[in-house]
């Protein structure tokens, strides 16, 4: 979340919430999570509402894949209980591409819900109106959940999905986060100079620059050191990074006579790096490092 939601961080506390009251439930059904990061906020379901078709879950799961072009981190988590006060369980990294497709494809319909109460349950066509208030025999209203047609259809499904996560290769999650934190970076770095390509004429305040603005979501994340890093992937000579008098962003600026069609400079791979890959031998001499000039407003 910290590499890829720069926004609503907070919804992370509601995730934390809907994971222990799951881990706190029998049902393994209820134990599996489907979770994502995107730039603006976070969401925490359970998978198998989102193979259920119409509900909230499915509905939401795709709409970031259907209607958006947000950068989306998916995962599933599942539960296996707690120690020590804190939740235990297996994360399981997504390609939310591919996954939110596979949802379309093998989702289940659903045509009734279940109104579970503090004492028992009952249940209503989908599309019926309920409110939610508290039942005169059952007590008070705590959730409602979508029924499948085929219920034998819907566990074939999801025994399908842990099949395919079970072949997955066991992960570094310390690696994985630093793949998120590097790709960030060089997501912006090729964001940043497609755009520049494309401009036709310079559109500095002065006509004598090209100018991009920055993310807003790379920036709210980015530390000194991500923002130099930056620097040094942009392929330009007369780089420099400015805020505006003129707007809130921050803008990478170049000379008009640089040449634009040049991609991303590819960081040099470290000394350990290149070792732990079986490449032992003496590293290259480093170039000097190019630094990053600031100016106050442009």
């Amino acid at each position: 979340m910290r590499q890829n939601t720069a926004f609503y961080q907070d919804d992370f506390d509601i995730d934390k919430r809907i994971l222990q009251e799951a881990a706190a439930r029998p049902g393994r059904e209820d134990r599996k999570i489907l979770w994502f990061s995107r730039p603006s906020g976070t969401c925490c379901v359970r998978e198998r509402d989102v193979f259920l078709k119409d509900t909230r879950q499915h509905n939401t799961w795709r709409f970031y894949g259907e209607q958006t072009r947000d950068t989306v981190l998916a995962y599933l988590v599942e539960l296996t209980g707690k120690e020590d006060g804190k939740l235990k369980g297996n994360l399981y990294e997504l390609d939310y591409e591919q996954h939110f497709r596979r949802v379309i494809e093998k989702s289940v319909p659903a045509d009734n819900y279940t109104l579970v109460y503090e004492h028992g349950e009952r249940s209503i066509p989908a599309g019926q109106y309920f409110d939610g208030n508290p039942d005169p025999q059952l007590g008070k209203f705590e959730r409602f959940e979508a029924q499948p047609n085929d219920p034998e259809t819907l566990r074939d499904v999801l025994m399908e999905e842990q099949r395919s996560r079970e072949k997955l290769r066991p992960g570094d999650f310390k690696a994985h986060v630093t793949m998120l934190h590097d790709n960030r970076i060089e997501r912006e770095a090729c964001r940043v100079v497609g755009k520049m390509k494309l401009l036709q004429e310079p559109n500095g305040p002065d006509k004598t620059r090209f100018m991009v603005e920055l993310s807003p979501y790379f920036v709210r994340l980015a530390t000194e050191k991500d923002a130099d890093r930056l620097f040094s992937m942009l392929p330009y000579q007369t780089l420099t990074f400015s805020k505006s008098k003129d707007s809130f962003g921050t803008y990478a600026l170049i000379d008009k006579g640089e040449d634009r069609s040049k991609g991303i400079r590819k960081p040099r791979p470290s000394v350990r790096a290149q070792l732990a890959a079986g490449k032992e031998k003496t590293a290259p001499k480093k170039a000097a490092a190019k630094t990053r000039q600031k100016e106050m407003e442009v």
